[in-house]
């Protein structure tokens, strides 16, 4: 498993933003095919929602809502599992919780973290 840090997560928002963005718009896409019926296109955007789902889960990344745009990256925090947690919108990664926490329970990053990384 990877574990990040939060420099190393935060680089990674640029990458994690546009892929954010092919998934609204892949789903557009889907949504207007399943209007008009057209069952290739579909298809397609299925798959392609699918490409990028993997792309992002490769690297070590837990999508908790597509539509959203809520991320979680594991990380040691304070010597426990904890994630850092990004939405899309937001500028940077500002927010961690501990695992058994979730999103409800986000606390502000303050820089007095012990925040470990390990590959």
């Amino acid at each position: 498993m990877i574990y990040f840090d939060l420099n190393t997560a935060n680089s990674l928002l640029p990458w994690i933003k546009e892929k954010i963005k092919e998934l609204r718009q892949t789903r557009l896409q889907i949504e207007e095919a399943l209007v008009k019926g057209e069952k290739e296109a579909l298809s397609e955007g299925a798959k392609k929602i699918d490409k990028i789902i993997k792309e992002i889960t490769s690297q070590g990344i837990i999508i908790r809502d597509p539509d959203l745009g809520i991320l979680d990256f594991p990380a040691v925090i304070n010597g426990r599992p904890a994630y850092l947690c990004w939405k899309d919108g937001e500028e940077k990664i500002s927010f961690w919780h501990y695992v058994e926490e979730g999103f409800a329970g986000r606390k502000r990053i303050t820089g007095k973290e012990d925040i470990l990384s390990y590959t």
